[in-house]
């Protein structure tokens, strides 16, 4: 007897699901061992130490070593004006970095040394500095916050007892465009760092959400619902013009734009499953860019245009993905939780933060993707949709 189509179909989806994937392999050469020490005000050592030691094996460029190639000498200590922290830097005793930093905050003065000293040894921007951006659900309702890859706790930018989701955060550094149901839709907010105020940017009926910005902010591709279909548009945020990429009758949402801002990379539904799809960014022909899976969502397409993250199931569990932009060389990134989602690139391409529920409880992870390190980054609450801000966000 002939099996139904749709039977051969499931029969298919199933066992792609259940196929096994090679692991994330390292993606960059040997780090360069730095030796380090600090000395100083005691309330302030210790916690120097710490966070330059966890600064550097963290970069995926450098690594602390007994017997490093480089030696940083550093010190801190109080003054009238807050902290300073000098900084000697030395090879074979020769001079590599002198440089002093003054502030009121012992985190963000390391992680400034920390990002000069990977540049001045190899020539690559440091991501110790940047901060993540996430959404945290509790008892209370939901909560947009910033974390510095520190100790710090999160800072809430805002909070609803309604929903929050999907934030992403401007190349500027300056805004975080997220959706929130606070008006009873789920309509488009922006929160203005500059300002420290959110206001709604967008309220079509229905869905307005998923947004992603260009690599210029001059447009965001969206999801909206405005035409009794879920399709993929954009946004021009200075005149609030929106114009329609898909024309489809399947769900087209969860857009990347590559690094050129030329293509965006889309998940859609419109072979029966989601899979992943490139376009150009002016809409068209739209070519599959999945197929070894039975469901795919969330892509991210990687700063330098060479691979892209994605969520993937692999039998009933959920797990995070890298592939080459053209689909090929495939490897699985996570292996611990059933719900690994929502992958964003570092600046810099060489870590991943994601939301997991490893622990148990939904937190934002983070690894890095030379040593393969994974650290637990949100501090409270089922923890989710995080986005990186560029660099030089302070």
């Amino acid at each position: 007897m002939k099996m139904p189509s749709i039977v051969i179909l499931l029969i298919l989806v199933a066992a792609s699901s259940a196929d096994s994937f090679i692991p994330m392999t390292p993606v960059s050469a040997e780090c360069i061992p730095v030796s380090v020490s600090v000395e100083g005000d005691l309330d302030l050592v210790d916690m120097a130490l710490d966070q330059l030691k966890d600064d550097i094996d963290f970069s995926g460029l450098l690594i602390t070593s007994d017997e490093g190639y480089a030696e940083a000498a550093v010190s801190v200590t109080r003054t009238l004006n807050g902290i300073e922290l000098r900084a000697e830097v030395t090879s074979g005793g020769e001079s590599l970095l002198s440089r002093n930093y003054s502030g009121e905050d012992i985190y963000s003065l390391v992680h400034a040394f920390a990002d000069d000293l990977v540049y001045d040894l190899t020539g690559e921007e440091g991501i110790a500095s940047t901060m993540i951006a996430y959404v945290t659900r509790s008892s209370s309702g939901y909560a947009l916050g910033v974390k510095s890859q520190d100790p710090r706790s999160t800072r809430t930018v805002m909070s609803d007892e309604d929903v929050i989701t999907t934030p992403a955060w401007s190349p500027d550094g300056n805004r975080l465009i997220f959706t929130s149901f606070r008006s009873g839709n789920a309509d488009l907010w922006c929160y203005s760092f500059s300002e420290s105020r959110a206001e709604k940017i967008l309220s079509f009926p229905g869905l307005n959400s998923s947004p992603a910005w260009s690599p210029t902010g001059e447009t965001i591709a969206l999801t909206l619902s405005m035409n009794r279909n879920i399709d993929i548009y954009l946004l021009d945020p200075a005149t609030d013009e929106t114009t329609r990429l898909t024309l489809r009758g399947s769900i087209e949402t969860s857009a990347s734009f590559s690094p050129t801002g030329r293509q965006i990379v889309f998940t859609s539904d419109r072979i029966g499953y989601p899979q992943l799809y490139i376009m150009d960014s002016s809409g068209g022909t739209a070519i599959r860019a999945t197929s070894a899976h039975g469901y795919c969502d969330s892509p991210a397409w990687s700063p330098d245009g060479s691979r892209i993250a994605y969520t993937a199931q692999t039998g009933r569990d959920f797990h995070i993905f890298v592939m080459d932009a053209d689909g090929s060389n495939i490897r699985q990134v996570t292996f611990a939780g059933s719900l690994n989602e929502d992958p964003v690139w570092g600046p810099t391409g060489r870590h991943i933060a994601f939301s997991s529920d490893n622990d148990g409880e939904r937190a934002v992870y983070v690894i890095e993707l030379n040593g393969l390190t994974i650290r637990k980054l949100s501090d409270r609450g089922e923890s989710y949709c995080p986005t990186w801000s560029p660099l030089g966000f302070r």
